[in-house]
């Protein structure tokens, strides 16, 4: 069945339909979620929250076509939700001292770097790079315009260079 049926019945109150749109691309859905919660079980919670969100509001999309941009951004939205929730619970642990000798084979130190960085930039950063989307899609999840997103991508990457240097220089 395409997904404008799938849609369409899932705005109708089936909730098989919206399960089904769900799994279609729920790797997709999954990545999507890990790379912000940075763990399997609040990337899964995340995703809870997504699903019931998707649930109550379906009958809100006006375009069928554009369900999975929408649920991705609703996820995005879940996600930051969350963080927001988990940093007023718990106080941010001292950042440790950065060692002399970085180790970008991990890609540990790049992804913190990431994580450190101003919540707008931090988001097209990680859609662009850890989740392979194209700048229209991140304009269409986030919301804002083309150039807004090509705005913050490359002020988050001026950021990040700045903070890391050449270290990731390929």
């Amino acid at each position: 069945m395409d997904c404008q049926q799938l849609v369409n019945q899932a705005r109708a109150g089936d909730k098989e339909a919206l399960l089904e749109l769900i799994l279609a691309r729920e790797k997709e859905f999954f990545g999507l979620s890990f790379v912000y919660m940075r763990n399997h079980h609040d990337a899964s919670d995340a995703l809870q929250d997504m699903i019931v969100t998707l649930y109550s509001q379906i009958h809100r999309l006006r375009n069928p076509d554009s369900f999975y941009p929408w649920a991705k951004q609703i996820l995005v939205r879940c996600c930051l939700s969350r963080l927001r929730k988990s940093n007023r619970e718990q106080p941010l642990p001292e950042q440790p001292v950065a060692s002399e000798t970085p180790a970008p084979e991990t890609g540990l130190d790049l992804l913190n770097e990431v994580h450190r960085l101003p919540e707008l930039q931090r988001d097209v950063l990680l859609l662009f790079y850890y989740n392979d989307r194209t700048l229209e899609e991140i304009s269409e999840i986030m919301d804002c315009p083309l150039g807004t997103v090509k705005s913050r991508l490359h002020q988050g990457l001026k950021k990040l260079k700045g903070r890391l240097g050449d270290e990731y220089r390929q």
